[in-house]
């Protein structure tokens, strides 16, 4: 017998599940508005929650990773009488069973019911990998917790893994974090750069050559798909591959074989593939700059590593620990941290993520020398400027003209003051409509497909 929770505004479909899943034996309960549904969730251990996406209150898309994050972790099926891929792309990504259109079968549902049962009491038979060792990797928001669990499925299997995220929010970390838990761990951690690899270089570095191969090859040497045998190799930012690289390497992670440069037989290698990127690869793909079948390859498992403007919660535990090491590094005393510190810390948005924050918190321990507190006049200047230019733009609702925020005779492109403009006139919206996108579409005059491409675009579903 299962626990099943039902959230949808219409009280006819509430009880025909309800019926549905006294039939199979299973419990539920309903809920008619999105804020019920979160709270019975959250003082609950559902097994399923059949989710609507229109409700009175909520947009049930925004509300998976919430429901998500319950204490049962629930499996979310959702159920809506539109029938919008856009929405379904959404729903999944964001850790949905499946996207079901009204009105449902009974067969289907049953089927559905069935298989997430069947899957959830498997995993829970699954034997557990045991305690990820974080490798350095600080932080407790959902954000991490997420990222954290899928690198643990990610250590305890031996597929490829796509690890995506901005520049500077630690996709070599990340990288290093699976390798060290896996069965791997004690062979090689090989890193490639991508971006330094062209037609010239390539036959060398990844496959090695033999003695004589070429002039100044005075010995055999091993390439970087060798030296990764049972280990790991690290194909930092792959979106600089070149195209024809991306042949080579496809061909060898199918085959496990190569030739060195100069050599006559073929040679093996089991390594594991670990990919980043800083750049959406589906794009790249449909405009044929990156190969679709090599990214098929990669996404065995998809790790997206949130910004550090998205962790705000964690922006101070991270800098407290880089802190430490940077007092570590100069054998310094720990310092005090003053609130101003703090203030600036969690004000300004680090567009270049953990790497500028842990660039930003070396430089203050060194300008702070042996001086027991941190101020924020220890921090990079252009930080704490950022910061108080800031905070004297005015709200946005104060603003007479879309350009005052700039200089006389200094313009921003058309493009960027659209999209800012758009972003500000959504974000309002949403606001105002509590996130009904039916209601969001209407006032703005924008079907319901674009509308969420925009909301996808602008990180708001």
């Amino acid at each position: 017998m299962a626990d099943i929770l039902i959230i949808d505004d219409d009280k006819v479909i509430c009880d025909i599940l309800a019926q549905m899943m006294e039939k199979l034996s299973h419990e539920s309960r309903s809920a008619l508005t999105g804020k019920a549904g979160l709270e019975l969730a959250k003082n609950g251990r559902f097994d399923i929650v059949f989710l609507d996406v229109n409700l009175p209150d909520a947009n049930g898309l925004a509300l998976i990773k919430t429901l998500k994050t319950a204490p049962s972790s629930p499996e979310i099926i959702i159920i809506t009488g539109d029938s919008d891929p856009d929405a379904a792309e959404m729903a999944i990504n964001s850790g949905a069973w499946n996207y079901l259109c009204k009105p449902f079968l009974r067969q289907e549902i049953n089927l559905q019911v069935s298989r997430a049962l069947q899957f959830r009491k498997e995993k829970g038979n699954v034997s557990s990998p045991g305690i990820l060792k974080r490798n350095g990797i600080i932080g407790e928001s959902e954000e991490i917790r997420v990222c954290l669990e899928q690198t643990s499925v990610a250590a305890y299997s031996d597929t490829s893994v796509l690890i995506s995220g901005e520049k500077g929010t630690g996709k070599e970390l990340w990288a290093k974090t699976i390798h060290l838990n896996s069965s791997r761990s004690e062979k090689n951690f090989i890193i490639v750069d991508c971006s330094a690899i062209n037609d010239a270089i390539v036959e060398s570095m990844l496959y090695g050559h033999k003695k004589g191969a070429f002039s100044g090859a005075v010995e055999n040497r091993s390439g970087l798909f060798k030296l990764a045998d049972n280990g790991t190799l690290f194909l930092d930012e792959i979106s600089e591959l070149p195209m024809q690289v991306q042949k080579s390497l496809l061909w060898v992670m199918e085959s496990r074989t190569f030739t060195p440069a100069g050599g006559k037989t073929e040679e093996t290698s089991n390594f594991r593939v670990i990919a980043s990127t800083s750049k959406d690869l589906d794009p790249l793909s449909d405009q044929g700059k990156f190969r679709k079948d090599l990214l098929f390859r990669l996404k065995g498992i998809c790790i997206a590593l949130p910004p550090l403007r998205q962790m705000q919660e964690d922006t101070i535990k991270i800098a407290l620990y880089y802190i430490d090491q940077s007092c570590r590094k100069y054998q310094i005393d720990t310092k005090g941290i003053s609130p101003e510190f703090l203030d600036i810390l969690t004000a300004y948005e680090w567009p270049g993520n953990i790497r500028e924050l842990t660039s930003a918190m070396d430089k203050a321990v060194a300008s702070a020398k042996n001086e027991p507190t941190l101020y924020s006049i220890h921090l990079p200047s252009y930080i704490r400027a950022k910061v108080i230019k800031e905070s004297f733009i005015p709200a946005l609702k104060n603003k007479k003209n879309p350009l005052d925020d700039y200089d006389q005779g200094t313009f921003p492109l058309l493009t960027e003051l659209l999209e800012k403009t758009e972003k500000e006139y959504l974000s309002a919206l949403l606001s105002y409509t509590r996130h009904n996108v039916k209601e969001v579409c209407d006032i703005s005059g924008i079907s319901k497909s674009r509308m969420y491409s925009k909301l996808k675009k602008y990180n708001m579903n």
